[in-house]
């Protein structure tokens, strides 16, 4: 499965302390061999967006069939909201 980022993901990622993206790194490469993430869940009132937990750190995707869109990347008191302003 490939992996796309959004620009605003990229940003989000950059900004991250490196052993958190070494860690998200892990989680997207997992997603790139298509091993079944154990912490993917869907988000419930927003229709197919997945999140991933990374520690305190969450990924928000949309997945296709051949493709996995990560929208947002964040700590988990922001994300939310985040994702509140962006969907409304």
């Amino acid at each position: 499965m490939k992996t796309v980022f959004s620009p605003l993901a990229e940003k989000q990622l950059k900004k991250l302390p490196k052993i958190v993206q070494i860690l998200i790194a892990r989680k997207v490469r997992n997603i790139e061999g298509e091993i079944v993430v154990a912490n993917m869940k869907f988000l419930s009132g927003y229709k197919g967006l997945y999140r991933i937990r990374v520690g305190d750190y969450r990924l928000v995707f949309r997945k296709y069939t051949n493709k996995a869109y990560f929208i947002l990347i964040g700590h988990r008191r922001e994300i939310y909201l985040l994702l509140k302003k962006l969907w409304k």
